[in-house]
């Protein structure tokens, strides 16, 4: 526990937003008296136990950098900017033209809100950007500096909360729904209903029930964070576009800012692990061969429909940073979408959507050697000529079928020395009751991978659009250099 105490001095804010003298005597805040143990303030992190006091004066009376030296956030060595920043709570009745965002701390506290914007002189700004831009320092190295300040910052309080999980601890997302997003107002500039006011919240449709309690805490959370950032770094009219975002692994749930109206992406099944952000976040850059099989026997049970389903949320997983191709394979190499990897544009990756609808996917025999020789030669080629990301490669191999010519130790031992060569990692999966599971396992098992026994009806878009996990899950993972 810490026990800290702020002095308050400064400016009161501006005339037209003036700071809060006393959280604790306004009328509208008489919810803050939960949080008052003697005399100092309680903040408890969502979802744990530990508990961290504030002055009574927190916030209140006048500007001042309340937060530099506070736990959770601003006490230790890495410290995000935002904690050396002036501000004060405000009441939004009483608040015009100033940038302002709901309360980061106490969350049962309706109509408390804090601002960074009205602790600004006159005709000074808050946002890191434009006091950059009017030092004239180099801006983009700032950025990026800035970007990773926020996103440690982001990082450090989601490990905090995951670690001291108590599952006995409820964490209210009430008031921060995506669908229905109550109290949304349309925006031309971001076209769509947004709430600049608060984060959102949009549970995940898998997970346990504990699973949806921790991914709520951590929702709750990482939106004190992210309405830091905002509350500092916006415009006051909100018309730069940004977000700030998480998706949890376990359950799909998916947290911003700003708070809008998502039911129309409900309603398609998104899901934010599916998204190339997270994927990118997961694994890195990297290189991807998507080898399928379209033989006679992928016409039963749809499975044609499923494979083709399945290459193209593959694909949506990517970023600009990844490379890939696509080899299709029944009795040989049936078609090859080029030669060496493409770099994933969004421009790559519609033309590789067109090129598989343009494809028969069922018909032919199957052999697994000739798909493997020339996703080999595509790496080696792209090596060659710098067409790659310089970080791991995976191939993905699918079949329903089986090979009687595939299966001997010198045809494994070939495998291995070509993905060892080039550090390959070899995901494998076996679709419906007729495919080879033991040759298919062996191929991921002995190069680094994993097999996936994908039965009839199953969803095999999302079984193989999950590869990512391997390398979120403490995998090798790389940055471009």
């Amino acid at each position: 526990l810490a026990v800290l105490a702020r002095h308050v001095a400064g400016q009161s804010g501006r005339a037209s937003c003036p700071c809060i003298e006393n959280i604790l005597t306004e009328p509208s805040l008489s919810a803050i008296s939960q949080y008052r143990e003697g005399d100092q303030l309680v903040f408890t992190p969502s979802g744990s136990t530990t508990k961290y006091y504030y002055p009574l004066t927190y916030g209140s009376r006048a500007c001042s950098a309340f937060d530099d030296g506070l736990p959770p956030s601003c006490s230790g060595s890495a410290r995000p900017g935002w904690c050396g920043a002036k501000w004060c709570y405000v009441n939004p009745s009483n608040c015009e033209g100033v940038r302002k965002i709901g309360t980061r701390l106490f969350f049962n506290v309706e109509n408390l809100y804090f601002s960074y914007d009205t602790c600004a002189g006159a005709g000074e700004s808050t946002n890191s950007v434009d006091q950059w831009t009017a030092q004239d320092t180099q801006v983009a190295q700032n950025v990026i500096e800035l970007i990773e300040d926020y996103g440690r910052s982001a990082r450090f309080v989601l490990e905090d909360i995951f670690k001291n999980y108590n599952s006995t601890q409820s964490c209210s997302t009430v008031g921060r729904d995506m669908c229905p997003c109550t109290g949304c107002v349309q925006s031309p500039i971001w076209q769509n209903s947004m709430d600049f006011l608060d984060t959102g919240y949009l549970p995940g449709s898998s997970g346990t029930a504990d699973a949806q309690r921790r991914a709520a805490c951590l929702s709750s959370g990482v939106s004190g964070t992210y309405k830091t950032a905002a509350a500092k770094e916006a415009e006051s009219s909100f018309s730069r576009v940004g977000y700030l975002y998480f998706g949890d692994q376990a359950t799909g749930g998916y947290t911003s800012w700003p708070r809008e109206d998502f039911c129309s992406a409900k309603s398609t099944g998104w899901d934010p692990r599916a998204r190339p952000w997270y994927a990118a976040g997961a694994t890195g850059p990297k290189d991807v061969i998507i080898i399928a099989d379209v033989s006679g026997s992928m016409g039963t049970s749809d499975r044609h429909t499923l494979a083709k389903k399945a290459v193209m949320k593959i694909l949506d997983t990517m970023t600009w940073k990844d490379f890939a191709t696509i080899i299709l394979f029944n009795d040989g190499v049936k078609a090859a979408y080029s030669p060496e990897l493409v770099p994933m544009t969004d421009n790559n990756r519609l033309a590789m959507k067109s090129w598989c609808e343009s494809q028969i996917w069922r018909g032919g025999g199957t052999n697994f050697e000739k798909p493997l020789t020339r996703a080999f030669e595509i790496l080696a080629r792209s090596v060659s000529k710098g067409e790659t990301s310089m970080c791991q490669k995976v191939i993905m191999f699918l079949t329903d079928g089986q090979d009687p010519s595939y299966g001997s130790d010198s045809h494994y031992s070939e495998l291995s020395t070509q993905a060892t060569k080039y550090d390959v990692f070899m995901f494998t999966y076996s679709l419906g009751s007729d495919a080879d599971i033991s040759k298919v396992k062996r191929m991921a098992c002995e190069n680094r991978g994993v097999f996936y026994p994908v039965p009839d009806g199953a969803d095999l878009a999302a079984v193989m659009s999950d590869y990512y996990e391997y390398f979120a899950h403490g995998q090798e993972m790389c940055s471009a250099s």
